[in-house]
């Protein structure tokens, strides 16, 4: 009979065979991060990230309607927003699961999601939009949000689209992440529609109408 630890070993070696293209994609965002511990891609936020959110909230709060999240990822940033808005604005996540650094299925990472933000669903007027942005704009389009902050797609057009709705809404508080090198369309999307009128807090960036 053959011995536990090698039926274990040739199974973990059928599953690397298996999922080959999958894991070179996990390693090589996994060395990514441990080359440089400030990458805040993995869903999380630096110290100076966090007082860009709370100013940008805090803003929204002297507002009325609700917060909207474009791109919650794994919800720790929305679970950080529903702690600082006002307990009477709704806070609205929009996603649709068809990234993330772990490469996990789509459903696995909708279940994972789903329970990091079960606290805030449950009591904090939070509801995730299970979809992805273009079509909550569609159904959305007398929405008047108090703040839209935005960490979805990173190209170009994404960010514009992204940015033209929150504008097109009148929302007081356009806000977003990611505003760095690494992300050049976050980058040009920001500055055409904004100029130099927006705060900067590390690659959080802020815009007040």
């Amino acid at each position: 009979m053959m011995d536990i630890r090698i039926r274990t070993k040739l199974r973990t070696i059928r599953g690397v065979i298996k999922y080959r293209k999958v894991l070179k994609r996990v390693i090589k965002t996994y060395l990514e991060f441990f080359e440089d511990f400030d990458i805040t891609v993995w869903g999380s936020i630096s110290e100076a990230e966090e007082e860009g959110i709370k100013f940008a909230v805090s803003q929204a709060n002297k507002c009325d309607g609700p917060i909207v999240e474009v791109g919650t990822l794994f919800g720790h940033t929305a679970c950080l927003i529903a702690s600082l808005k006002r307990a009477d604005i709704p806070l609205v996540a929009v996603d649709d699961f068809s990234w993330n650094p772990f490469y996990l299925p789509s459903g696995v990472h909708r279940r994972f999601t789903m329970r990091t933000m079960r606290y805030i669903m449950d009591h904090c007027s939070t509801q995730l939009f299970d979809g992805n942005a273009a079509d909550f704009y569609s159904t959305h389009a007398k929405l008047n949000p108090s703040m839209v902050f935005i960490d979805a797609e990173h190209d170009y057009e994404s960010v514009k689209r992204d940015i033209d709705w929150a504008i097109s809404t009148g929302c007081p508080v356009i806000s977003g992440h990611d505003y760095t090198d690494q992300y050049h369309g976050v980058v040009k999307a920001v500055n055409e529609a904004f100029g130099n009128n927006f705060l900067l807090f590390d690659s959080i960036w802020v815009h007040q109408n």
